[in-house]
């Protein structure tokens, strides 16, 4: 092990407009390394960097663009940066970086990726994302300057608004379009509420209020990442979007969330 309190693991996230501390620490995909980080007890130093100044920080790094992704999201955070006795070790990707933290800081205690569990936590993640971030797009994103610094604010919307073809004011729905994305946002829970009953004991499952039951793992950074980021911008038009979320499905969410909250620490 190479991480100590003295030369911790240096962990790059995104930095919001510093008059807004509540909103410090606001992607979910780099929450999903920031909880796990906590959750292995590994001692990290955050550094904050603008949304605009995230190509150019990775570059002076030596990493190059992600394969197969152009544009804004060529260069992508989180990474992190392990002092390892060979030299320093960059890792990014959240998975990737969950994956070699538990290789690299084994401890069966506090694995990420239980044995047995790689194959269906990747899945659990893809698919995930890529039901919950669509309806997300048109909910989450236009609300996303609100919490930015106006350099990274006029960033964000020009870029999203090139990837769009239209405004980003444009984008979120009103009134009872409004409503209607909210319902397809919980359909697609009600369908990961649906396979997480099958934890209930008289199921056979273990029981408990993480994915995989009664033990936290990565796929649980995945979901509550999630939440966190939906709790950082705060809509006029209809509220706090977590206050919806908490009470859904028996308050399985609030749950989650508050099992997950001491995993929740940000420097």
């Amino acid at each position: 092990m190479a991480a100590t309190e003295s030369n911790p693991i240096i962990f790059y996230d995104l930095k919001a407009a510093p008059e807004l501390p509540e909103a410090k620490a606001w992607s979910p995909s780099t929450w999903k390394t920031r909880l796990t980080l906590n959750y292995k007890r590994l001692p990290y130093k955050t550094i904050y960097v603008c949304l605009a100044d995230v190509a150019s920080t990775l570059q002076s790094l030596g990493l190059g663009p992600l394969e197969g992704r152009a544009g804004p999201f060529a260069f992508m955070l989180p990474v992190i940066i392990d002092p390892t006795p060979s030299g320093p070790k960059i890792i990014r990707d959240s998975a990737e970086i969950a994956r070699y933290l538990d290789i690299t800081y084994p401890d069966p205690e506090r694995a990420l990726f239980p044995r047995g569990s790689h194959a269906l936590q990747a899945y659990f993640d893809r698919n995930l994302n890529a039901s919950l971030l669509s309806p997300c797009v048109s909910l989450i994103i236009p609300l996303v300057p609100s919490i930015l610094d106006e350099r990274d604010k006029e960033y964000f919307v020009r870029t999203r608004t090139e990837i769009f073809g239209r405004p980003l004011s444009e984008i979120r729905p009103q009134g009872a379009d409004l409503d209607k994305a909210w319902e397809l946002f919980k359909a697609e829970l009600d369908v990961v509420d649906a396979a997480l009953q099958r934890n209930d004991p008289k199921h056979g499952g273990p029981g408990g209020d993480y994915v995989m039951g009664d033990k936290f793992s990565f796929a649980d950074c995945v979901v509550v990442g999630l939440f966190i980021w939906i709790n950082k911008v705060k809509p006029e038009a209809d509220g706090n979007a977590w206050e919806r979320i908490r009470g859904w499905h028996n308050g399985r969410w609030e749950r989650l969330w508050k099992k997950s909250e001491e995993f929740m620490q940000v420097d």
